[in-house]
């Protein structure tokens, strides 16, 4: 019985601290920014828009980036960090270089809202 309970109340804790938000972006701050960070062939834009501590839009731009491989990352990334509002999210495997700017560039974004 004590098994099943420590089992429970794992499973809750896991669900309510992956469901969790990271907390305020920006410092709480509202406003649209956009920097560049070095991607493997080019620059990466991300543009992020931060409402009230949320980040509500990510962008990410890479034109010359190899398709398919190297662009996951411009979509993958913006949609984990609006998901949990944070920048702290996972690279995309085989694209690690493009990743990094683009988690880089979203930082120096927010930087610039602050």
């Amino acid at each position: 019985m004590f098994k099943l309970i420590v089992a429970v109340a794992l499973a809750c804790f896991f669900i309510i601290t992956s469901c969790a938000t990271q907390g305020n972006i920006a410092g709480g701050a509202s406003g649209t920014a956009a920097a560049s960070a070095q991607g493997f062939y080019g620059p990466i834009t991300v543009t992020i828009t931060v409402e009230n501590g949320r980040l509500t839009s990510v962008v990410a731009e890479g034109p010359y980036e190899t398709p398919g491989i190297g662009t996951r990352p411009l979509t993958r990334i913006p949609a984990q960090m609006v998901q949990r509002n944070s920048f702290d999210v996972d690279t995309v495997s085989g694209a690690t270089i493009t990743s990094r700017a683009v988690i880089q560039a979203a930082k120096e974004a927010e930087a610039l809202i602050r």
